[in-house]
C-alpha cells in the first residue's frame, strides 16, 4: 500500500500571496500528497519580526490573515489551515510537525522550505534528528547545484534521499509578502501578486490604522519613559523623574513620601516598589499617573516640544514586562496605558497650539 504524503509550510503570511498557493499546490503534485497545511506564526513572533526588518506597523492582525488564508485555499480542498503556532510566542516547527504526524500516524510528513533555510535545516537535525523523522521539500531554481551543497554539509549528508529538491512555478518570480507591503495602501498595484478575494480585503486597509510606531522609549526617545531623570513637582514635593512621584503615590503618609523624593529611583524602587497600593489608590492610579505625566512635560517645555514633534507616531511602552502600563516586547501583550497617557497629552498639547495660533 502507497505511503500517505502530507506537506507542512509555516509562515508570517503578512500576507498570503498567490506564491504560497502555488508552491503548495507544486509540492501536493509532486508528492501526490493527500493533504497540505498552511501554518501562520502567531501576532507575536511576526511583530518581532517585524520590527527587526523595520516594518514593525505593517503587521496584519491574526483574524485578517486567517481569513485571507481561508479565501485563498477554498477553491483546494486539499489545503487546510492549522493555526496551533499561533497561540505560541515563538514558531516551534518541532513541536507542530509532531502533531502533524500524530494526526496522520501512517503518513510521511514534509516540511517546506527555500533554499537559503539549509543552515535552519541543519540546525534542525542537529538539535531533534529531524531528517530521521520528517522529509523536506527545498524549492530551489538550481536542484542539481543545491544537492551539491546539501552534499558537502556533513550533518545533511546522510539524509539526501529525505532532501527532495522542487524547481518553483516561473509564474512566481517576484512576488512576495515584502513587495506586496510596499503597496498595503496602494494594493492594486500588486493585484496580479495575490488572490482577487485577498486584494478586496486588503482593499479595506488605512494608513492611519496602521501608524508608524516608537517601541521602548531608549536612546533618541529615552525622555518618554517614566525613568528619564528630569525633576517633577507633585503634590507638593519635587522627585527625581515621574517613576518617583508616581511610586511615593501610593502612600498618605507624608514623611515616606518625602524620602522617596530624597532617594535614588532604584533605592526607592528596591524599598517600596514591591508594595501594593491601597484600594483608592488602585481606582484612581490611572488618573494619578496622567497627572503625573502631564505635570513632567508641562514643567519641561523642551520636553513638551520633543512629544510634540513625534508626530502620530504610535507609541509604544515596550520592555520585558508588559502588565497593565506596557507592553511585553516577547509576547506582545500587555495595555500600554503609559503610552496612551503620553498620545493622549501629544494631542492636547497639539491642540493647544492649534488654538494659540
Amino acid at each position: 500500500m502507497k505511503k500517505k504524503n502530507v506537506v507542512v509550510m509555516g509562515g508570517s503570511f503578512n500576507p498570503p500571496t498567490m506564491a504560497h498557493l502555488k508552491i503548495m499546490q507544486v509540492a501536493l503534485d509532486a508528492l501526490e500528497a493527500d493533504r497540505g497545511y498552511f501554518v501562520p506564526v502567531s501576532f507575536a513572533y511576526l511583530k518581532r519580526k517585524m520590527v527587526k526588518a523595520g516594518e514593525g506597523h505593517l503587521c496584519l492582525p491574526d483574524e485578517l490573515r486567517l481569513n485571507m488564508l481561508r479565501a485563498m485555499i477554498q477553491t483546494d480542498e486539499r489545503i487546510q489551515i492549522d493555526t496551533q503556532e499561533m497561540s505560541e510566542p515563538c514558531a516551534i516547527t518541532q513541536k507542530t510537525m509532531k502533531s502533524t504526524q500524530e494526526r496522520h500516524p501512517d503518513a510521511r510528513i514534509y516540511f517546506v522550505a527555500g533554499a537559503d533555510k539549509i543552515p535552519l535545516l541543519e540546525e534542525f537535525v542537529r538539535k531533534w534528528n529531524f531528517l530521521e523523522r520528517y522529509s523536506v521539500i527545498v524549492f530551489s531554481r538550481e536542484g542539481t547545484s543545491l544537492m551539491e551543497e546539501i552534499a558537502r554539509h556533513e550533518l545533511l549528508a546522510a539524509f539526501q534521499s529525505a532532501i527532495v529538491p522542487i524547481v518553483p512555478p516561473k509564474d512566481i518570480e517576484g512576488i512576495s509578502s515584502t513587495q506586496v507591503r510596499k503597496h498595503l495602501f496602494d494594493v492594486d498595484a500588486v493585484a496580479d501578486m495575490l488572490h482577487p478575494a485577498v486584494v478586496s480585503m486588503l482593499r479595506q486597509l488605512k494608513p492611519e490604522d496602521f501608524p508608524e510606531e516608537i517601541i521602548g522609549f531608549k536612546d533618541g526617545f529615552a525622555f518618554l519613559s517614566n525613568d528619564y531623570p528630569v525633576p517633577v513637582t507633585y503634590e507638593g514635593l519635587s522627585y527625581p523623574c515621574a517613576s518617583s512621584a508616581f511610586l511615593a503615590s501610593k502612600y498618605a503618609d507624608a514623611l515616606r513620601r518625602a524620602e522617596i523624593a530624597r532617594m535614588k529611583l532604584e533605592k526607592a524602587k528596591q524599598k517600596y516598589g514591591a508594595e501594593p497600593g491601597n484600594a483608592d489608590w488602585e481606582s484612581r492610579k490611572i488618573a494619578i499617573m496622567d497627572e503625573i505625566v502631564r505635570n513632567k512635560f508641562l514643567q519641561h517645555p523642551d520636553l513638551s516640544e520633543q512629544l510634540a514633534n513625534t508626530g502620530s507616531r504610535k507609541l509604544i511602552a515596550g520592555g520585558k514586562n508588559g502588565g497593565f502600563w506596557g507592553v511585553d516586547l516577547y509576547t506582545w501583550k500587555g495595555e500600554n496605558m503609559l503610552g496612551i497617557l503620553l498620545m493622549n497629552l501629544r494631542k492636547d498639547l497639539k491642540a493647544e497650539k492649534t488654538h494659540e495660533v
